[in-house]
Parts: structure tokens; C-alpha cells; sequence
């Protein structure tokens, strides 16, 4: 399609939005679309299908957005268009990025976004991607906490409900980038204090996110998330003991615990230390209900079979099967 073809097109289409025809206009859009598509003129489909999402998004058509959006990828993928062509992906973001965080097509659309990233390098999806949506959903999340405080929510979610979509925003966190740990982590930490229970141990919180990039043997953003939750931890709560790069809170030992992995899990031929570690917070570990969890990181990282960590073996696969169906 030329551009002025193009231009031409997206006017007409534009005037059936303005006189508020939004479904005759995304009709006639869709069937111009297909015409491209069974000719193979797909830069033509795709350069329709972003011009009239982006304007459909600015209307606040998002049900009808999200419809061009799904067949955008559709195009993508019957053309075999990578993440790494062009700007491709960059139109998926600013999409995606341009929607609501509370769009209720979001989690279908992450789930068929993500599908189009993965390859033989990317087996979980597009690092880029995965933070966008991530982002996404952490936004939502933090919104419908601040509608219950205000009580403007009309359809205040239950905390299971909230929880359900936490744990989507962290599975696509901890597939994101560097600038995902932050964010989550921060998340994590806020989680933190607004335990009621004002004695909680705060390695609860941070455990959720050592344990996850445990699992993607990603040292760098384990020692990042140490760093980030422990720098805001004691600049609050200064009753604390520092020895060899490890701060020791009396009523804390899961957080201690956590600071001795790390250490352990970044030395090459820590298999005994490990295990005297695991020996020694075993009870611990069983009572916060994450020693499946650190028994799988021991086979992981050491080659160690302990109590089930064999059942553990394809936690985040199960993780990813969910994020997939």
C-alpha cells in the first residue's frame, strides 16, 4: 500500500469513528485487511491493522483495539515475522503500551504475544515483551489496592482475585529485563510492610523472588533483588548485625537464610556448604512452606536430590503451561 493510498484509507476511516460509527469503521477495516492478507501484501495489512488499532485505543474502543491487535499477530505469525525484524515488535509495544492496564484483554493478548516471541534462544518469550506486560499488570494490581483504600471501586476484586493477578505480573516480571527487578522487588518490599502481621519475617517476601530467578539460574538478578530489598529493609529497621557482606536480624532467620544461599549459590563446588545449610534451616524452610522449593534449587545448582525435589523439577514449566493455554 502506498502511503498515500494508506493515508486515504485510515481518513475514511477515521470519519466513520468521528460520526460514531466504531463497528461499521473496524468492519470495513478488518475485510480491507483481509484483502491484503490473501494477496500477500502483508506490510500493507500491518501498517492498517497499527494505524487503526492505535486510533480505535485513542476513542477508547479498547474491546475493538484488542480485536486488531490479536489479528496483527495473526499476520505476524502467517508471515513468519520474528521479534528481531524491524520494528515489528515496537508497534506490539506501543499497542500494548497504549491500552488500559485494566483492559480485560490484556491476559489474552500477553498469552498470544508471548506465543509469537518464543524460539530456540527465547524459549519463555521475548525479554522486552514479558516486561511490558509485566509492567502491565503490576499497574493493575496496584490500582485495584488503591480503589479499596479510596472506596471508589465498584467491583472491588477479593484478595484471591488480586493475588491471581499478582502472580501473572510476576511470572512475566521475573521473564523481563533488568529493569523488571526493580519493580517487582520494590512490589515485593511494599508487600512487605503492609503485612499486617508486624513481625513478619520480610525473607517471606523476598524469597519469592530468589526462588524465581533461582529457577532461571539467573545469579545477577538474585543479587540485584538482595540488594534492592535489603538496602530499603535497613534503612527502616536498624536493629541489625553486619558481617561479611550479611545483615542479621535477631527475629529474622529467613532472611538470614536467604543471604547464606546467595553466597553459596554463587561459589562453584558449594555443595557441602549447601547442604549444611539446608540441614541447618530445614524445620524453617518446612514451616514457611518453601522447602520444596530450595531442595529443587539444591538440584538445580548442585546436583542434589533431596526429600521432593524431584516434583519440583518442572515448577516453571507448569508456570509457563498456564501462562500458554
Amino acid at each position: 500500500m502506498s502511503d498515500v493510498k494508506l493515508a486515504r484509507t485510515i481518513q475514511r476511516f477515521k470519519a466513520k469513528i468521528d460520526t460514531g460509527s466504531y463497528y461499521e469503521a473496524h468492519q470495513t477495516l478488518r475485510t480491507i485487511v483481509n484483502r491484503y492478507v490473501k494477496s500477500n501484501q502483508f506490510k500493507e495489512a500491518i501498517d492498517l491493522l497499527y494505524e487503526g488499532s492505535l486510533i480505535l485505543i485513542k476513542n477508547k474502543q479498547y474491546a475493538s483495539s484488542s480485536d486488531l491487535i490479536t489479528y496483527l499477530i495473526t499476520v505476524y505469525e502467517q508471515f513468519n515475522i520474528s521479534p528481531s525484524e524491524g520494528d515489528y515488535k515496537l508497534k506490539l509495544i506501543e499497542l500494548i503500551n497504549s491500552l488500559p492496564s485494566n483492559e480485560t484483554s490484556l491476559p489474552d493478548l500477553a498469552k498470544q504475544i508471548i506465543q509469537w516471541s518464543r524460539n530456540d534462544i527465547d524459549k519463555f518469550g521475548d525479554n522486552e515483551l514479558h516486561h511490558v506486560f509485566g509492567v502491565k499488570f503490576l499497574k493493575a494490581v496496584q490500582d485495584e489496592v488503591e480503589d479499596d483504600q479510596l472506596e471508589i471501586s465498584k467491583e472491588i476484586k477479593s484478595e484471591d482475585d488480586r493475588y491471581k493477578l499478582f502472580t501473572i505480573a510476576e511470572l512475566h516480571l521475573i521473564l523481563g529485563t533488568y529493569n523488571s527487578v526493580p519493580l517487582y522487588v520494590n512490589y515485593l518490599y511494599k508487600w512487605y510492610e503492609a503485612s499486617s502481621e508486624s513481625d513478619v519475617d520480610p525473607g517471606l517476601f523476598l524469597s519469592r523472588a530468589i526462588i524465581n530467578y533461582g529457577y532461571l539460574k539467573n545469579l545477577k538478578f538474585i543479587k540485584d533483588a538482595r540488594d534492592i530489598f535489603i538496602t530499603k529493609l535497613i534503612t527502616k529497621h536498624t536493629s541489625y548485625e553486619e558481617s561479611s557482606r550479611i545483615y542479621y536480624y535477631e527475629k529474622f532467620p529467613l532472611l538470614t537464610f536467604l543471604q547464606l544461599l546467595i553466597l553459596t549459590l554463587e561459589k562453584e563446588n558449594s555443595t557441602n556448604k549447601f547442604l549444611k545449610l539446608y540441614d541447618q534451616y530445614k524445620p524453617l524452610l518446612k514451616a514457611y512452606e518453601i522447602l520444596p522449593s530450595i531442595e529443587y534449587l539444591g538440584k538445580v545448582y548442585f546436583n542434589v536430590s533431596l526429600g521432593s525435589a524431584n516434583n519440583q523439577g518442572n515448577l516453571l514449566s507448569s508456570l509457563m503451561g498456564d501462562l500458554f493455554k
